[in-house]
């Protein structure tokens, strides 16, 4: 068996290098592709020098590949790039991960063995663990709930979850295991119109449309540096990025709910982003504007561009009115 092991970089070079590192420690046989999203660092040229350096004299690694992107394509689409590459190979598994994540040397063959045995289940999670602390679990697969979903033992001491693989609903991007039958015509799998944030929650929903089986693998245990990505934008206080997953799961559950179900889930969700707005400008005015805007975005958007995740998370234009103001209570 061979699985294509999908990467995507953006001025993260540390923590793709730290990445590949640990990969190169595990003994089941794979492959590498690394999408860099037209980095404004030196992360290919680092990279390309640690493949060249480190990443020939592996037997168990059958190749890395980097590929230098013309633009920033966000995760969605960086990943699907790269998977297209990635199945010129013809690989019999895929697995997105994360490029700040690093792994148990062993995690790759657990999920390799469980789908050899359970050809019904298509897609795999394993036990994600903070790399910071590394009995304490970030995420082990979920449920999708109406109009949202819940995580199992997230916080929780890895030993709660057990060693028995079990059937979920809801799986994340970090790390994302799944046989090469789920992608379409064009070797895709995640939902190109969000440029960043929830392209999990609408493949989850996706596969359950579909009937596909997906499950947790507990055994499987990745380590994950939570927040890293967002430590290299502007958002400094966090409300971009709250109102950018509002709005891409306000985004899919009109697309995957009937009209009846949207508007419902739509109002229960007011009070919730209405806290986190509040809480992250500190001003109730602005988290009510802020509220307005996301109701009317997700009536007619089908996804998060480039362009808003820019105004969103970088140049803090995203707003017609300023978001930093605090009122005097």
């Amino acid at each position: 068996m061979m699985t294509a092991i999908i990467l995507v970089n953006w001025n993260g070079a540390d923590d793709t290098i730290a990445c590949l590192e640990s990969l190169s420690r595990m003994t089941e046989p794979h492959f590498v592709v690394i999408a860099d999203n037209s980095s404004s660092d030196d992360s290919v040229p680092r990279i390309q020098a640690w493949i060249d350096e480190f990443g020939q004299d592996n037997p168990v690694v059958k190749g890395y590949q980097l590929l230098s992107l013309d633009a920033n394509y966000g995760f969605a689409v960086g990943n699907n790039k790269a998977l297209a590459t990635a199945m010129q190979r013809n690989p019999d598994y895929c697995m997105l991960l994360n490029n700040d994540t690093e792994v148990e040397p062993d995690f790759l063959s657990k999920l390799v063995a469980f789908a050899e045995n359970n050809k019904e289940v298509k897609v795999l999670s394993p036990c994600i663990c903070y790399h910071s602390q590394r009995d304490k679990v970030w995420f082990s697969g979920g449920q999708l709930t109406f109009g949202s979903r819940k995580n199992l033992y997230a916080e929780k001491n890895i030993g709660a979850v057990g060693n028995t693989p079990f059937t979920i609903s809801f799986i994340s991007g970090c790390a994302l295991f799944f046989h090469t039958s789920l992608l379409n015509e064009q070797a895709e799998l995640l939902y190109n119109d969000f440029f960043f944030g929830e392209e999990d929650y609408e493949f989850s929903l996706r596969m359950k449309k579909e009937g596909v089986k997906m499950m947790c693998v507990p055994q499987s245990v990745v380590y994950h540096k939570v927040g890293s990505s967002q430590k290299r934008t502007n958002d400094t206080r966090g409300l971009g990025r709250v109102y950018m997953y509002y709005h891409n799961r306000l985004v899919c559950a009109r697309l995957y709910y009937s009209s009846l179900s949207f508007l419902l889930i739509r109002l229960l969700s007011c009070p919730l982003c209405f806290k986190y707005f509040k809480q992250y400008s500190g001003s109730h005015r602005i988290a009510w504007q802020i509220l307005r805007r996301l109701l009317e975005d997700v009536k007619t958007h089908t996804g998060f561009s480039h362009a808003d995740f820019s105004a969103l998370m970088f140049d803090n234009t995203y707003f017609s009115f300023n978001t930093s103001k605090v009122d005097v209570l």
